[in-house]
């Protein structure tokens, strides 16, 4: 089987996707494929040039998986040899017809064993992810770039309760933000199935901890001051905060569900009379995109970037980009 052995650029509308998932769980070692109809590799990416032997590596490994699911999406304990690495995680992106990508993860003794609430996160990743990779294999066959839409109706944004069908993770955290108490969806009890070697989580995985801290900063000891938060740290995450009180104190209460993103922009768009330019912008924001990686996309400076957020931010009268995120996608009413 030929194998192509290019390097999949920054610039290609997986990266972000494939890299979110990185920055919330960390490997030794991590290396991510697409795949054709037929079950070939197409490409990689990887954090090491060496990837010829890598590329057949993931070819072997996608064959141990199919050959105890045949299809569907699939997250599980790494089946072929670790060598090294002390544990993985093999992550097929996939629907009911056909596969698009396979993603492992490994881990040293350095990095320790993959937690709990790691797994439920890579749980919610699994769907959100795959129908990515479906529209961009759906787009190719066009010969077209995916953007997010902004016309293919007058429906404005679709309800974030979509999302609850694909699962969800509630965490109740103490002030020092150490988990007390877990609740995850059927979707994530499954994973115990796998054979994956975990422990119990005591903190969330690092980029979501730090989006928490930030959305209950300016919780006092007063209620009136500790408000509900919502933030889209990475494109298929949605994280919320609520005070929980109690005969112990006050608690820190933590949702996270999958990200589903509007099928339309063309509602808050005409709602916040938002621009053209400034909806490409608002459009790669919530593909958890940076305001530099946007500027070289659409070739315009980092400041002008920024320009178009704070104009956004204006016109929805938000505070900031994550409250500008919250109302255009219609949040304001669910938190």
């Amino acid at each position: 089987m030929e194998l192509l052995t290019d390097v999949v650029p920054e610039s290609d509308p997986a990266f972000p996707i494939i890299n979110a998932i990185i920055r919330v769980v960390p490997a030794s070692r991590w290396s991510f494929a697409r795949l054709k109809p037929s079950g070939e590799l197409t490409g990689l990416l990887l954090d090491s040039q060496e990837n010829g032997g890598e590329l057949l590596r993931l070819s072997d490994e996608f064959k141990r998986q199919r050959a105890k699911a045949a299809k569907g999406p699939r997250i599980a304990a790494t089946l072929g040899p670790l060598g090294d690495f002390e544990s993985g995680v093999t992550l097929l992106f996939a629907d009911a017809k056909a596969s698009f990508g396979i993603l492992t993860l490994l881990r040293t003794s350095e990095l320790g064993p993959f937690t709990s609430s790691e797994i439920s996160v890579l749980a919610l990743s699994l769907d959100a992810t795959s129908e990515r990779l479906c529209a961009l294999r759906l787009d190719s066959r066009k010969g077209a770039r995916r953007t997010v839409a902004v016309d293919q109706n007058q429906s404005g944004t679709a309800p974030i309760s979509e999302a609850e069908a694909s699962g969800e993770s509630f965490y109740l955290l103490d002030r020092d933000l150490q988990i007390v108490l877990a609740w995850t969806a059927e979707q994530q009890r499954r994973v115990a199935l796998t054979g994956l070697r975990t422990r119990i989580a005591d903190r969330l995985p690092g980029v979501l901890e730090e989006t928490v801290r930030e959305l209950i900063a300016g919780w006092r000891s007063d209620s009136g001051s500790q408000k509900t938060g919502i933030a889209h740290p990475v494109p298929f995450l949605v994280v919320r905060t609520q005070p929980m009180s109690g005969p112990a104190g006050l608690f820190i209460g933590v949702r996270i569900d999958r990200f589903k993103p509007p099928k339309s922009l063309r509602g808050p768009a005409a709602r916040f009379h938002i621009s053209p330019r400034e909806l490409q912008v608002l459009a790669m924001l919530l593909d958890g995109e940076k305001l530099e990686a946007i500027g070289r996309k659409l070739h315009i400076a980092a400041s002008t970037v920024q320009h178009h957020v704070s104009s956004m931010v204006a016109k929805t009268e938000s505070r900031n980009r994550t409250e500008l995120i919250a109302r255009v996608l219609g949040w304001e009413h669910t938190v």
